[in-house]
């Protein structure tokens, strides 16, 4: 059956000659997995530009639930937005493809989509939009995420009480401020930090992660990150 839906690109992979398998977090259906024909061909109209980290697509899927392989297919896709700056800055694109590894990890086909689809969406368009000050957003993003999937941050004792060991210099009670202030800012608001501050802010979510998702492995764009912001 036929059906439309929103999807943000997280990534995807070469699939056989001239395809990819594009996994794709959808507003209906959560994370899902589509394959896309001919997109690598030199015929190909759409081709590669608009599966890049973080694209907003408006999509027409065929869904089955249950698939053997886990693999859907797309009908039709255009650009629900069209970004202005994260393809074209470096610092951007980074953080586009740190968090499209990190959502790969944590989203579930059975996540409640809508309402996690839209927080993503709007992130999206601020990381886009922004000229300036926005070198905290993937570090806002983590925190406000794990209130989505079942995990959240709440207050100062709850840190502590998980006893994370830091890798960086940063002392706890910097790390702890950082990450309460996060907790209670909103999308539109500015965190004025140091770079080494939010590096060991960010290794220290890292491991936050780690502890309370099942499997959370390494990210492998967390040195690229870490290096574009030192």
């Amino acid at each position: 059956m036929l059906q439309k839906t929103r999807g943000i690109v997280l990534n995807y992979i070469k699939y056989r000659e001239t395809s990819i398998i594009a996994r794709i977090y959808t507003e209906n259906f959560g994370t899902q997995s589509y394959i896309i024909n001919s997109v690598r061909s030199k015929r190909s109209k759409k081709g590669l530009a608009l599966l890049q980290p973080l694209t907003v697509l408006d999509m027409v899927v065929y869904f089955k639930n249950q698939k053997p392989d886990g693999l859907q297919r797309i009908s039709e896709y255009k650009p629900a937005y069209s970004f202005a700056s994260i393809p074209f800055d470096v610092k951007k694109s980074a953080i586009a493809l740190f968090v499209t590894e990190l959502l790969s990890k944590v989203l579930k086909e059975e996540d409640d989509k809508g309402e996690v689809f839209e927080f993503l969406y709007q992130f999206i368009l601020t990381l886009d939009e922004k000229e300036a000050n926005y070198e905290s957003l993937h570090l806002f993003l983590m925190v406000q995420l794990t209130h989505y999937i079942g995990f959240g941050i709440h207050n100062r004792a709850e840190l502590e009480r998980d006893g994370l060991l830091s890798q960086g210099s940063s002392s706890y009670e910097e790390i702890y401020d950082i990450l309460l202030a996060l907790n209670s800012m909103d999308l539109s608001a500015n965190l004025e930090s140091s770079n080494k501050l939010r590096r060991d802010v960010l290794y220290y979510l890292v491991e936050y992660y780690k502890l309370h998702v099942d499997g959370f492995t390494e990210l492998k764009s967390l040195e690229v990150l870490s290096q574009i912001f030192r």
